[in-house]
């Protein structure tokens, strides 16, 4: 059977049955891939590395694994990282000037965990710089395959518009203060941001030690569990939800999400999730909307941090409002910092209470659809990451799934909030939604090149 434009955004337990059975070869697989990538890459931009000779190298490897019975969960599906973690013997750039000439000499954890599952990684993704929000002119900005004249979001750009454009079938990215969730809702994707410290961080670049998450961008909710569970080493269980599970919209972020498609839209992803069966009541979280200060209060200093030995002699490496915000962040007074990790403490107990009383929240994940430029923020004016940052504090796992689109046909997203640790209850719940969407669409390909 021949890779064709369907089966490149086939679920990947599809694709999976049929390299099993040997209807499909993960070579073929593979330069199907990587053919689609070079015909969309000139008006995608999601690549700053194509790893096409080691790939056809772990393609071979995962084609005689395979049939030698002792192929991986991922065994010959390609796969995608943001050009933040380290693979040996390739750079790192992360979308910044800074790390140009340098090679990793070891493996990030998150691609040893791939290799181990039998995934072909076949690319770096492009970013924004150092997963700071903001784009380097030596990179240039991602697009969106939905409309290339709009961004893919960030700061996992590429990797979203990687997967939307069906260049691969799941792609690793980084969530800070909503970095995977925000451009899987402006590219109409599933985007994980799992439970704090639940996928091991060797060998990522920092931006912020206590909010990056690992985050994981798919087509699927059943292809991100998968992922999910490669990465972590543990199973992530399907079993089903509650019959009539509690689902609480968090009032204040919804009254601070004034945009009246986001909010049509938002409206009927949780009535298709009521029609399932499910309970859906408001409940309160005083002070998130506020939440995003205390957010920039721990992100400011540890940025700075993490860039203390490029700062302030490498300026004119970086893009300008990256520099700027890490220089701000060293002018965080340390009684701020401590008193925003006292806040966290607090919000995050806050965050346990609520869900005491329903198995998941429920919020919009952005405050529009995709905008044509990534827009360039200061630290005083990331509320735009209102809706994202505050489960990045608390540490909670936040799904962002496809809530239909704008009039002129942008993805808009909304995203459920689970207990710690409980990622398969918030899969399981966002699987009925799934199935009571009859599925979620991918872009035509006429809108991004030729197949």
């Amino acid at each position: 059977m021949n890779a064709g434009s369907d089966l490149l955004v086939a679920p990947i337990a599809t694709v999976s049955r049929l390299l099993h059975h040997g209807e499909l070869s993960p070579e073929d697989l593979l330069e199907a891939v990587l053919a689609r990538q070079e015909i969309l890459e000139p008006e995608l931009n999601a690549f700053t590395t194509v790893l096409a000779d080691r790939a056809r190298r772990q393609a071979r490897e995962a084609a005689a694994a395979i049939a030698a019975g002792q192929g991986g969960p991922l065994a010959g599906i390609p796969v995608s990282v943001k050009d933040i973690f380290d693979i040996a013997g390739v750079p790192t750039i992360a979308g910044s000037r800074i790390l140009r000439g340098t090679e990793a000499t070891v493996d990030s954890a998150v691609h040893s965990r791939l290799r181990d599952a039998g995934a072909v990684v076949f690319g770096k993704t492009n970013m924004l710089e150092f997963a700071y929000g903001f784009v380097h002119p030596d990179h240039g900005q991602c697009n969106n395959p939905w409309d290339t004249g709009r961004t893919a979001g960030g700061s996992s750009s590429g990797s979203a518009s990687a997967v939307a454009a069906g260049i691969g079938y799941a792609s690793v990215g980084t969530d800070t203060g909503g970095s995977v969730r925000a451009p899987a809702s402006f590219c109409g994707l599933v985007g994980m941001k799992p439970t704090y410290d639940s996928i091991d961080r060797r060998g990522l670049i920092p931006l912020s030690a206590t909010l990056d998450h690992v985050g994981l961008l798919t087509r699927t909710v059943a292809d991100n569990r998968l992922l999910l569970a490669a990465l972590t080493g543990r199973p992530v269980p399907a079993g089903p939800p509650p019959t009539s599970p509690v689902v609480g919209v968090i009032t204040e972020l919804l009254d601070a999400t004034p945009d009246a498609q986001v909010r049509d839209a938002f409206a009927k992803a949780v009535e298709v999730l009521g029609s399932t069966g499910a309970r859906v009541r408001e409940v309160s979280l005083p002070g998130i909307t506020e939440l995003w200060r205390r957010g920039v209060e721990i992100l400011g200093p540890e940025a700075a941090h993490a860039h203390r030995h490029w700062l302030p002699a490498r300026e004119a490496d970086y893009a300008p409002p990256t520099f700027a915000n890490l220089m701000a962040g060293r002018d965080v007074p340390a009684v701020a910092y401590l008193n925003a990790l006292e806040a966290r403490r607090e919000f995050s107990r806050q965050v346990d209470a609520v869900l005491g009383e329903a198995d998941v929240l429920a919020a919009p994940t952005m405050p529009g659809g995709a905008t044509v430029q990534d827009p360039v923020l200061d630290l005083a004016g990331l509320d735009a990451c209102v809706r994202t940052i505050p489960f990045n504090v608390s540490g909670h796992p936040a799904l962002s799934l496809p809530a239909g689109s704008t009039l002129d046909g942008r993805p808009l997203g909304w995203q459920l909030i689970g207990p710690k640790g409980r990622e398969d209850a918030v899969y399981a719940i966002a699987e009925r939604y799934e199935t009571a969407c009859g599925g979620f669409p991918s872009p035509s390909l006429g809108v991004v090149g030729r197949a």
